[in-house]
């Protein structure tokens, strides 16, 4: 039997009872394995989570929600920022003399630090802990904004567009290890749904809300706006995250002596970050939902110049187009949350009572048909001009399709690195931040060489091969694969 397997008792005969011994199998594997600053210490073989009641997994559940709903409140303010001024780009281009291709690169580059900055948040949060990164992180935020919304140059706004940026991504690099820390593995896949709903949802409601603000009040207003609703959600998270990775027995180790000794327990190499895509089961999974997200950033950086020329509308309006990708993503988001577990807990059933991790990647499949259909039909109605309400309709389709692979191929990335679960997340998030640069970056380009039609089925035809190749790989190897990694590991003891 693989050593990501577990046996649950065959005498279960109810989906509850299954669910229970199935999650205490699960976290007795993953507790040994957990990381953390303290580095010197190691889990205790016979430490049950279930008699410690400082654990964060054992905390009421109202508790649970709030921490989870201000974290997904945290990594909403990512996306949205990168967002939010994409229907004021012209006016923004206006008011500092210069071209599209020079305003595209502000937020392709924005992707790209957004991708690499949770790199280092993600192994710092699992040495010095999660909650003082969110809080400080987002304090920094408002101020990079405030000082966005007051340039005068195109240098000062460029270079604090990108220090936003970094403290933006700290949510959503810190919230997946979060998640891992006070959700038992069965019911994390609901927790990744709701919790992808706040990433999600901040790219999907920005536009409308900077089309009117830059209608109304001016692209700076957009600015202002955003630092407020930085500074709101900082207090959220001073009252509603505690401190929650925990280390049974930590007490037990002797505290620092000196400067020295508390330099040396932070010290971490970011780079080991992009080494868990050196595990192939991490690297391969993350390469078709990258593609995805990136042909998503494409469709939605030339959203606002496509819907201007094809539709002559205002930019008030080409913001409201963009809550056909709300709605989508949302519903994706829900649809995740409410069966992702259900369908993980029928596989466990349907599979003699066997948790395999790979189940975590089947839910893919639900939603990659949405986003080949929903892009190939959504291009080719722009073609032909059919009224805006076609193309919308797949749009949604298509955002659906994204936030589905995407909270799936989340959920198992956190199952199948638990001790470096905020790592697991950030290297996602650095190589979807990489696709999303580099086809926003090339989206006018594109657009101009193919047309609307080709565009977007070069776009639904490219991540339909992808995930029909990769996901199947990692289903049929990924088991053996760790499972000949921890053989190794056991063999330089």
């Amino acid at each position: 039997m693989s050593l990501d397997e577990k046996r649950i008792s065959s005498s279960t005969e109810d989906n509850d009872a299954c669910n229970t011994i199935s999650s205490n199998n699960i976290l007795n594997q993953d507790i040994a394995k957990v990381e953390s600053y303290l580095e010197d210490v190691k889990a205790v073989e016979t430490y049950n989570f279930k008699e410690d009641p400082n654990n964060p997994l054992n905390w009421p559940r109202r508790k649970k929600n709030l921490c989870l709903l201000a974290i997904s409140l945290d990594s909403f303010i990512g996306y949205f920022s990168s967002a939010v001024y994409m229907p004021a780009v012209k006016d923004i281009m206006n008011y500092f003399q210069t071209d599209l291709t020079t305003i595209n690169a502000t937020i392709a580059l924005f992707l790209v630090f957004n991708a690499i900055a949770p790199l280092f948040w993600a192994p710092l949060s699992e040495k010095v802990g999660r909650r003082w990164i969110y809080i400080i992180s987002l304090i920094i935020y408002c101020i990079c904004t405030i000082i966005c919304g007051i340039s005068k140059n195109l240098g000062l706004f460029f270079t604090f567009r990108l220090l936003q940026s970094i403290f933006a991504s700290a949510g959503q690099a810190v919230g997946g290890g979060t998640i891992s820390d006070i959700f038992e593995p069965l019911e994390r896949g609901k927790a990744m749904g709701l919790y992808m709903l706040g990433t999600i949802f901040g790219p999907a409601i920005a536009p409308v809300c900077g089309g009117y603000i830059d209608q109304n009040l001016g692209w700076r207003w957009i600015f202002y706006i955003k630092a407020m609703i930085g500074a709101l959600f900082a207090i959220t998270s001073f009252f509603f995250i505690p401190e929650t990775l925990y280390v049974p027995n930590a007490k037990e180790t002797p505290a620092p002596r000196n400067i020295t000794e508390r330099l040396q327990k932070l010290k971490f190499n970011p780079l080991n970050t992009l080494k868990l895509l050196l595990n192939p089961e991490t690297g391969i999974a993350c390469i078709p939902v990258s593609i995805a997200f990136g042909w998503f950033y494409f469709l939605v950086t030339i959203l606002s110049p496509t819907f201007g020329e094809t539709y002559h509308f205002s930019t008030g309006t080409i913001g409201l187009c963009y809550l056909a990708s709300g709605v989508g993503n949302m519903t994706g988001a829900v649809f995740a949350g409410a069966t992702f577990d259900k369908i993980n807990n029928w596989l466990i059933k349907r599979n003699n009572g066997v948790y395999v991790k790979e189940f975590r990647l089947r839910p893919i499949y639900i939603g990659v048909p949405f986003v080949a259909i929903g892009s190939i039909l959504y291009g080719w109605l722009l073609h032909a001009r059919i009224h805006f309400m076609g193309p919308l309709v797949f749009f949604a389709l298509y955002c659906f399709g994204i936030t589905a692979t995407i909270a799936a191929t989340n959920t198992y990335l956190v199952e199948i690195n638990q001790a470096k679960a905020a790592s697991a997340v950030a290297v996602n998030n650095f190589t979807r931040g990489v696709c999303g640069m580099i086809f926003s970056l090339t989206s006018a380009q594109i657009r101009g060489s193919l047309g609307d039609g080709w565009s977007y089925t070069f776009s639904g035809l490219m991540t339909l091969a992808s995930f029909v190749i990769f996901i199947p790989i990692v289903q049929k190897f990924g088991g053996k694969w760790r499972e000949e990694r921890e053989q190794k590991q056991k063999e330089h003891v």
